[in-house]
């Protein structure tokens, strides 16, 4: 008998923040700017919740909150780690991106924690 892996399904009905996201392909242009990769709008899931870190080189950083998009968002990049999102008019700069996956190995969903 062959084990039968259920996909999680993604809450859509939580999903009712419009977003605008810019996503920056790792490297730097001959110019020295960002290198634009993934524009993309839709509905998210925002979950705000202030929290304050600091980093290895002492530098205090607050991150305003988690945003989760159904899949992958950027399937054509290697890392989702930079960029930035508008949520509610207001602009954040990603501090990290995941994607988690289901245990059939596809992506559940794309995360970022923003600041």
């Amino acid at each position: 008998m062959a084990l039968r892996i259920k996909k999680l399904r993604f809450p859509k009905e939580l999903a009712n923040i419009e977003y605008s996201l810019l996503l920056e392909e790792i490297g730097v242009s001959e110019e020295g700017s960002p290198i634009a990769g993934i524009e993309k709008t839709g509905k998210c899931i925002f979950s705000e919740k202030s929290k304050r870190i600091v980093t290895e080189d002492g530098k205090e950083i607050t991150l305003f909150g988690k945003v989760a998009i159904e899949g992958d968002v950027a399937p054509s990049l290697k890392t989702v780690a930079s960029g930035t999102i508008i949520l509610n008019g207001q602009k954040y700069e990603i501090y990290s991106g995941y994607r988690p996956r289901n245990p059939d190995g596809s992506i559940f969903c794309t995360e970022f924690e923003v600041m």
